[in-house]
């Protein structure tokens, strides 16, 4: 198969050209110019065939070397010729071929300017000249080399391991936050006055000889209690004043009698410098404890 049967003819001009000699035999000249395709990707070659055909007798032609293709967007990358003699419809015939190949250079359309062809009638001694057209060919993009993977599925697998890591770490998080709520669910959550409670039990010793300590402890964990549970600034403030803030939160007449008795008991062993009597410590402690234990009662 020709190049010119697997070709895309672009552009072609041919000219007919009668000469007489002894045989009055006519010849006829032909010029092709053709590319293989009307787009090349950028990273492959596109194929510019130039090809002569003259009919009769062959000798009263003789042809010039044809011109250097003058291209735009390619580069000329390598060139062959070839050449046949043999018999066509009865009549002999030669075609010669012109191979070029070309190489884009970037995206977009190119172009192989029109092609001037000279040759010599020795009838008639005459020079004519032959023309091919200009051919346009269009640069796409590249293809995937033999054993490339192309950048579209690249892109595709990349984006699928994405999506697939941000389902597991959704899933792996969203697992973790059901497992911490319910964590938290199980933990059962100790109420304030369960927490002063066994403060009350762990510093207030009613057998140690230093009953004043005793006081003095007892009347730190119920102001620490009063601060934390109602947002009462106990520390600092006399017990008059904390009493007068305690019924202002808490309706209870005897929740507050017994905590205005714990403090001013308390207020009058630090004051007095007396050691106290352990009989008034005992009653101290269990009035806190009562104290504690009935606001606990209240709130559960």
């Amino acid at each position: 198969m020709t190049a010119v049967s697997k070709s895309l003819l672009v552009g072609s001009i041919s000219l007919l050209v009668f000469s007489h000699y002894a045989r009055a035999q006519n010849t006829q000249v032909k010029l092709s110019a053709s590319v293989a395709a009307a787009k090349v990707p950028l990273n492959r070659t596109a194929t510019y065939t130039v090809q002569l055909k003259w009919s009769g007798n062959l000798a009263l032609i003789e042809f010039d070397q044809p011109e250097t293709p003058r291209l735009s967007n390619f580069k000329l990358a390598g060139s062959s010729s070839s050449n046949w003699v043999g018999v066509e419809n009865g009549q002999n015939t030669s075609i010669r071929t012109f191979e070029y190949t070309l190489r884009p250079e970037t995206l977009g359309m190119g172009y192989v300017e029109g092609l001037r062809l000279s040759y010599l009638d020795k009838t008639t001694n005459e020079k004519h000249a032959l023309y091919a057209d200009r051919l346009g060919l269009e640069v796409i993009d590249a293809v995937p080399e033999p054993g490339e993977v192309p950048v579209a599925l690249l892109a595709f697998i990349w984006l699928g391991l994405v999506a697939a890591v941000t389902v597991v770490a959704f899933v792996w998080r969203a697992r973790n936050k059901k497992k911490e709520a319910a964590r938290r669910a199980q933990i059962v959550v100790k109420p304030v006055e369960q927490e002063f409670l066994e403060q009350l039990q762990a510093r207030v010793d009613l057998n140690s000889l230093d009953t004043k300590t005793g006081f003095s402890e007892i009347s730190k964990i119920l102001r620490q209690y009063l601060k934390q549970r109602f947002e009462i600034a106990a520390q600092g403030i006399t017990t008059a004043e904390v009493i007068m803030a305690y019924r202002e939160k808490e309706a209870s007449v005897d929740q507050a009698m017994k905590l205005e008795e714990i403090l001013q008991t308390s207020d009058v062993i630090k004051f007095s410098g007396a050691s106290g009597e352990p009989a008034k410590l005992a009653r101290c402690f269990a009035l806190a404890e009562n104290f504690l234990r009935s606001n606990l009662n209240a709130s559960s």
